[in-house]
């Protein structure tokens, strides 16, 4: 039992007086048997590598996109995106917060730059994370003077590309974010009763509750997908629930949490727009022969693959011309 698990057991005295305030959810069985080839599935994920130094912050990130084909194999392929630069310190006041999320902002970018090198007779794309951790980010600041490469001048600039090029890819294909981590929690107010003390509703999650649902026999011991609930553009965190801009492209969002192995966490899935039953099942039915072992396997690939290692990120900035920036120091021998 997990330690959550047990310190919310502490508060309403066992599992079985937790599951008194514990609602019934629908839930539907994956389609594990189907007629026909699984479709191509592409997928993309990447990694950062940030080292902070005296005088400048450097950076590298590298995506991975695949595309996976089970009915043919041959045209299954791997390619990769990187990128490398630096931020040197000037006389503005830049926390390393937003330093932080410009590159996660550029690591997006990769990403989805990337897998649409790769959609070709793909009929889904997968991607690590929720769909709202993609859009999150936003801001009017200015790119920091000093960062480096000079591509774009505001934050905002960055964020738009991602967001565009989500909606090119969900113009072609299916795209399903799925998240190992909670950025939001959606089912709380689905799985807990108007009766549960508010000490219990504060020290739940999502997967807590879904866990607990679990324990008590609430859900099924097949392949299954939650009952979806639907995030309305109102109900986006800030600042993306009133940007002047129009993401109705993207909302409303799908979110489910979808279980490919009943003896495995399961997953939250969030997908562009307003799925019904039928098409929400089978569509994640239709990824299930790659995700047996319970999570994507072409994700997992992706996600080994785009890791960088110390050495090749310094092979990275050095092939970028980044091994010394020109202040008359030797900026990577600080960490060499």
């Amino acid at each position: 039992m997990s330690l959550a698990m047990k310190d919310l057991i502490s508060k309403v005295g066992s599992a079985d007086a937790l599951g008194k305030y514990l609602r019934e959810l629908n839930t539907y069985p994956i389609k594990v048997a189907q007629p026909g080839d699984p479709p191509d599935v592409a997928a993309s994920d990447s990694s950062r590598v940030i080292r902070r130094l005296s005088i400048a912050t450097l950076y590298a990130v590298q995506a991975v996109s695949l595309k996976a084909s089970l009915k043919n194999p041959s045209t299954s392929k791997l390619i990769v995106d990187s990128l490398a630069g630096y931020y040197m310190l000037t006389d503005e006041a830049v926390p390393d917060e937003l330093l932080d999320r410009i590159i996660q902002l550029i690591s997006k970018v990769l990403e989805v730059r990337s897998v649409t090198k790769v959609l070709d007779g793909c009929d889904i794309a997968l991607f690590d994370g929720s769909l709202i951790s993609f859009l999150w980010g936003y801001s009017n600041r200015d790119i920091p003077r000093g960062f480096y490469p000079a591509t774009y001048k505001k934050i905002r600039d960055i964020w738009y590309e991602v967001f565009s090029g989500i909606t090119k890819v969900s113009k072609n294909v299916k795209p399903l974010f799925i998240s190992k981590r909670l950025m939001k929690n959606y089912y709380v107010d689905e799985i807990l009763s108007n009766e549960a003390p508010k000490k219990v509703r504060d020290s739940v999650n999502d997967l807590i509750l879904i866990s607990a649902l679990r324990r008590v026999g609430k859900l099924p011991k097949v392949p299954y997908i939650l009952h979806p609930v639907y995030v309305e553009r109102s109900k986006l965190p800030q600042p993306l629930a009133e940007l002047d801009i129009d993401i109705s492209p993207l909302t409303p969002i799908t979110v489910t949490y979808v279980s490919f192995n009943p003896t495995l966490q399961p997953y939250q899935v969030s997908i562009p727009g307003r799925l019904g039953i039928d098409e929400l099942v089978d569509i994640i039915s239709s990824i299930y022969p790659y995700s047996q072992g319970g999570y994507p396997d072409p994700l997992k690939i992706a996600h080994s693959k785009c890791k960088l290692s110390n050495v090749e990120f310094r092979l990275m900035l050095y092939k970028l011309g980044l091994s010394s920036i020109p202040t008359g120091r030797e900026l990577l021998g600080e960490f060499l």
